[in-house]
């Protein structure tokens, strides 16, 4: 039997303001974290499984809350099991959840958070060090590494689009927000989906319709990116096997 695997990618929101540094964790809040689990993969195995499942913040921007959601992924993870793969993780996902585990810890709210996500992250496989390896012409300059999306269309990898259309949202209620595309994009998460949620449980509106859809979309979105986490690592692999 072929070990099990896990995928990890979050999401964040700025609420204090536009991000200046990506690196700078006190630019971002978690809001979710969408989280996989495969055994078996796609070289070796037919259609092997994907458990998927996303977990979302549940209060304020406290580091109780944080706390909260951190403890919820690790004790998923530990479940089940497996070395962890994301996409840009080292520079993005890893890095933040490492910083909030040391900040919940320095705060005296949970002490075994940073040797939990040490342990989470010790078996961590970053994809987009290897896309940019593959697919060096997908790099866009000034950048190491290719988008996912254009990693995913490199590797013939189905990346679903999450459209605001397939939402009950009032009329009006994504331009107040600033929002424009037909689409979500992380961009929007960032810069105002996700405070918009997070304020929502804040005041207690969980049983109005415009805040269950909005969890549903922000569900979705996240989600969407797990599954073609792993079909992405076996095109990578079948890649590499084949150059060998």
């Amino acid at each position: 039997m072929h070990e099990g695997r896990l995928a990890v990618d979050i999401e964040t929101a700025s609420p204090n303001g536009p991000p200046s540094d990506f690196r700078d964790t006190d630019d971002f809040e978690l809001v979710a974290v969408g989280l996989g689990h495969r055994v078996g993969d796609g070289v070796t195995d037919a259609d092997p499984e994907v458990e998927v499942e996303v977990l979302l913040r549940d209060g304020d921007w406290s580091l109780a809350h944080t706390a909260d959601l951190l403890r919820r992924v690790v004790e998923w993870c530990e479940a089940r099991g497996g070395g962890v793969v994301t996409y840009n993780g080292e520079y993005f996902d890893e890095h933040h959840l490492r910083a909030w585990a040391d900040r919940v810890a320095d705060a005296g709210v949970w002490a075994d958070a940073p040797r939990r996500i040490d342990a989470l992250f010790a078996d961590h496989l970053d994809l987009g060090t290897l896309a940019a390896e593959a697919y060096p012409g997908a790099v866009r300059a000034n950048r190491d590494i290719p988008a996912l999306w254009k990693a995913c269309e490199e590797a013939g990898v189905d990346q679903p689009t999450v459209w605001y259309d397939d939402y009950d949202l009032p009329a009006g209620y994504l331009k107040r927000l600033g929002v424009e595309d037909g689409h979500v994009k992380g961009a929007h998460v960032g810069e105002a989906l996700g405070e918009a949620y997070v304020e929502g449980v804040v005041a207690g509106l969980d049983h109005t319709r415009t805040h269950a859809e909005l969890t549903r979309l922000l569900v979705d979105y996240a989600a969407g990116d797990i599954e073609p986490l792993f079909s992405l690592r076996d095109a990578l692999r079948r890649t590499d096997a084949s150059a060998d």
